[in-house]
């Protein structure tokens, strides 16, 4: 790996670590795109990755990031009591078995109609959040929470499942859900979010790096599908940066935080939406579902 390619990645840790702390997800919306970008450069940056792999091992080190970048996050709110245990614990645990199980799948099923789908889902959150009134501010009644199984459990079985099959920490997922099922405080939201990020993220990571090893073919520095020597550099700028985004985060205003909010999700979701119908739109066919799951049990 080349000086230039350390350089890069560190300072990509470095804003994935900002915006995990201001609000609340794990980074891996700006990490996985970048590291599309990383391996299908292999000139560039001295690192080469067989193309079948590539988007697996991006998806893998995107989570292994994700990890300690969470963990320094949930200090900085725990310190200021903006953690909403109840929320976390049975969302986090639930979202550790489908994050197990949906990193298998992540090997065969492909993510486009997911990506689409989700991104139109965030498109309209957004739009709805940009005109929404915090509880938080004069005028506005705050909704009682939602904390039971039957709410908390679903949560979490969905927000590990994108997470895994995405490569990011679930905070796109879990920001919404935390809004409009559990009905949490907007000051509490980004906290909450990087705790359960910090479970399912630890869940997937460890799941892909199991099921990688001894795999052929995977680049230098790697445990399994993690490519720990490209991750400890991108981490080490997260780290840094995630407590000063926390940090903002806490002196923003309630109806700034919905803003940043909504814009967060129309520009993900957008991106999505187009990415994902891109490709789409390259194959004759999808292929069908029963393929893949053929797959996924063969091996």
């Amino acid at each position: 790996m080349t000086l230039t390619a350390i350089v890069v990645t560190f300072a990509v840790g470095l804003i994935a670590g900002l915006l995990s702390g201001l609000v609340g997800i794990g980074g891996g919306v700006l990490m996985v795109p970048f590291l599309y970008f990383f391996y299908d450069r292999p000139e560039w940056f001295g690192v080469a990755v067989p193309m079948d792999l590539r988007v697996v091992v991006a998806h893998a080190t995107s989570l292994f990031v994700i990890v300690p970048t969470s963990v320094r996050g949930v200090v900085a709110f725990h310190g200021a009591r903006l953690v909403e245990w109840r929320a976390v614990w049975p969302i986090g645990l639930a979202s550790v078995f489908a994050a197990v199980i949906a990193a298998r799948l992540a090997l065969f099923f492909p993510p486009e109609i997911l990506k689409f789908l989700f991104g139109t889902f965030l498109v309209v959150s957004g739009l709805r959040l940009a005109k929404r009134r915090p509880a938080t501010e004069p005028g506005a009644e705050a909704a009682p929470l939602r904390l039971s199984w039957k709410v908390t459990v679903p949560i979490g079985i969905t927000v590990g499942a994108f997470s895994a099959l995405l490569g990011v920490g679930g905070g796109v997922v879990t920001i919404p859900l935390l809004m409009y099922v559990v009905r949490l405080d907007v000051r509490k939201i980004a906290a909450t979010s990087i705790a359960i990020i910090a479970i399912t993220a630890t869940a997937g990571t460890l799941t892909y790096m199991a099921m990688g090893l001894g795999h052929p073919g995977l680049p230098v520095g790697s445990i399994g599908y993690v490519h720990a020597v490209v991750g400890v550099a991108m981490f080490v700028g997260a780290v840094l940066s995630v407590r000063s985004g926390a940090m903002l985060n806490q002196r923003l205003k309630p109806r700034m935080l919905n803003l940043v909010f909504a814009v967060l999700f129309v520009v993900i979701g957008i991106r999505l939406v187009v990415a994902s119908a891109w490709i789409l739109g390259q194959r004759p066919g999808p292929a069908p579902l029963v393929s893949y799951t053929e797959a996924w049990v063969q091996r």
